[in-house]
């Protein structure tokens, strides 16, 4: 079943709606009363909140492929079949957690961009309307391009990001009391609720104290999303806490697959009864440079192995298994021992 298409996640939409509400201030209206060239946020709640819009445009999908093709490219990159969790591959690498956090670096760079130009303008614009200093601020975030950001990825981050601090020891982002993530990919899965629940990820920074203005900015946060929620006709949780699971799942139902072919139904049956999940390295070392050892020496030009149709084909199973198993860990098969003449015909 495919799920209706939900606008939650739209800056065209959810601009109109801030046209609309009426506690909100859109801060564009009053431009004239600002020197030229400071940069302000968008709307307010005079002494209660500042926020700023921020939309995710730019798909770094391609910046990430490249960036790890360029991994692989070197010798020491694990012999690896198949699809690849890149955190737990690169993992393998002398150098794995350096390169994780360049890989970090490189696709959450317009992240951070948008949440260090945020501060200054929630700074910039509580300054120059002589707002209450404790006004607290906060950064909504529309992800437009959420087929490459997973949620619970983004909240982490983002949530990892607020902590961090200058070389002065100081808060990077000291006037960003809450970040609000909004992208519509994901449901919740809520079986008492009628029709579409969108999830809606409330980032709070905990390392800025908390005042009287910030639990008023909260509450009025909370009534923003709900009356947003309402002029998109749908449901919606909040999930205000990072370490909570997301009891989530993608809106979009798939399309009913083809029956599976060849290698990818044995992998799939073999992930079903995973019997050498419990070798220890030595013994998948052991096993796994018997079964390649095999293999090579069929195709050997002088004297080569010939089996039997059936056992040539159990064979080519147990190989696909075996590389299904390296990937699952993942096994640097570089490790096995193969000797294709050991198993040759004398």
């Amino acid at each position: 079943m495919i799920d209706e298409k939900v606008n939650f996640s739209n800056e065209d939409n959810f601009k109109s709606f801030m046209a609309q509400y009426d506690p909100i201030a859109d801060l564009d209206d009053i431009e004239e009363k600002f020197p030229d060239g400071t940069e302000i946020a968008d709307y307010a709640i005079r002494d209660v909140v500042v926020i700023e819009l921020k939309t995710l445009k730019e798909d770094p999908t391609q910046k990430m492929e490249n960036f790890f093709h360029e991994i692989m490219k070197r010798p020491d990159f694990p012999a690896i079949y198949g699809e690849l969790n890149f955190r737990r591959v690169v993992n393998l690498l002398p150098d794995g957690e350096q390169n994780i956090r360049k890989f970090e670096t490189v696709a959450f760079r317009q992240i951070e961009s948008i949440m260090s130009k945020a501060n200054k303008q929630v700074v910039s614009t509580i300054d120059h309307l002589k707002m209450d200093p404790q006004t607290s601020g906060t950064l909504i975030i529309i992800n437009e391009f959420a087929d490459f950001f997973e949620p619970d990825v983004l909240v982490n981050y983002i949530s990892k990001r607020l902590g961090s601090k200058n070389d002065k020891g100081l808060l990077r982002f000291s006037h960003l009391n809450h970040v609000i993530l909004i992208q519509d990919t994901h449901k919740v899965r809520d079986a008492s609720q009628s029709g579409i629940v969108i999830p809606v990820y409330y980032i709070a920074n905990d390392n800025i104290a908390q005042n009287e203005v910030n639990k008023k900015a909260y509450i009025a946060l909370r009534e923003l999303i709900k009356n947003y929620s309402h002029f998109n006709k749908c449901n919606h949780k909040v999930y205000d806490n990072v370490d909570e699971s997301l009891d989530i799942e993608k809106l979009h139902q798939p399309e009913v697959k083809e029956p599976l072919k060849g290698q990818e139904w044995i992998e799939d049956q073999y992930r079903k009864n995973r019997y050498m999940k419990d070798f220890t390295d030595e013994q998948l070392i052991e096993f796994g440079s018997m079964v390649m050892s095999v293999c090579y020496s069929m195709v050997l030009k002088e004297n080569p192995l010939v089996l039997e149709h059936h056992k040539k084909m159990h064979l080519f199973k147990t190989q696909i298994e075996l590389f299904e198993e390296s990937r699952l860990r993942p096994f640097d098969l570089r490790r096995l021992d193969i000797d294709p003449r050991k198993y040759a015909p004398k």
